[in-house]
């Protein structure tokens, strides 16, 4: 291509970018998918990496979006549609998910230390190896979800629903399970110790390899049957 017909085009596209530019700083709103719409931008496909953090996103339309490695960290997501959505290696720490849709969205070691997920749906939602560290997750719907080797230390799941969930491997201690579902649940080599059970569902979970120890508020006659299943339970609880 000649230098100068390079080089037009060069001048055209800066100019179309100092216009799209300028749309945005006058734009009368604040609206983050009008912003996007303004700068010609496609909030499913564009902002994968982007720095998106803290902005309201309540009721967001993101199923299917691409965010790859998007900084969602404090953000407002409250009602939003993330399901399907390609969040790998997302940051949403300290976000707020409350009754959030993220069913069947991949967050493959993704970050939401702290995060509130109250009610949130993450039915098939795949978070092997993420990071869910002091999250609420109560209320939760987690059915089939995996979370191989997920790290949900001191969370909350009180009343959640994990029937089917995979959670081999996955650090859980301290987790307040309180009232919550695991039927069938996979809880294989998983560390549940210092976790709270009271009043947990565990039939038909597989606790081959588990470790329970502290005060987990199961029934005696239950810590036996778990043992008996497999489960490593430390001496002296029995």
């Amino acid at each position: 291509m000649p230098t100068r017909q390079l080089a037009t085009m060069n001048e055209e596209s800066f100019e179309k970018l100092q216009e799209q530019i300028q749309c945005v700083l006058e734009a009368e709103t604040d609206d983050f998918f009008e912003l996007a719409k303004l700068a010609g931008l496609d909030p499913l496909t564009d902002f994968s990496s982007a720095n998106l953090s803290g902005l309201n996103l309540r009721a967001a339309p993101l199923a299917g979006a691409n965010l790859i490695g998007t900084n969602l960290s404090h953000a407002i997501l409250v009602s939003a549609d993330l399901s399907k959505a390609n969040l790998i290696s997302a940051n949403l720490t300290a976000s707020n998910l409350l009754d959030a849709t993220m069913s069947m969205a991949t967050l493959i070691n993704a970050d939401l230390s702290g995060a509130y997920l109250v009610s949130t749906r993450l039915l098939s939602t795949n978070l092997t190896g993420a990071s869910l560290i002091g999250v609420n997750l109560d209320h939760a719907d987690l059915r089939r979800a995996i979370l191989t080797g997920a790290k949900l230390d001191l969370s909350s799941l009180r009343e959640a629903t994990l029937s089917h969930a995979d959670l081999r491997r996955a650090s859980l201690t301290k987790v307040d399970f309180s009232g919550a579902n695991l039927y069938g649940a996979d809880l294989s080599h998983a560390d549940l110790r210092g976790a709270s059970l009271q009043d947990t569902k565990l039939a038909g979970a597989n606790v081959e390899g588990t470790r329970l120890d502290g005060h987990t508020g199961l029934p005696r006659e239950l810590l036996s049957e778990l043992k008996g299943r497999g489960a490593w339970v430390e001496q002296g609880i029995l």
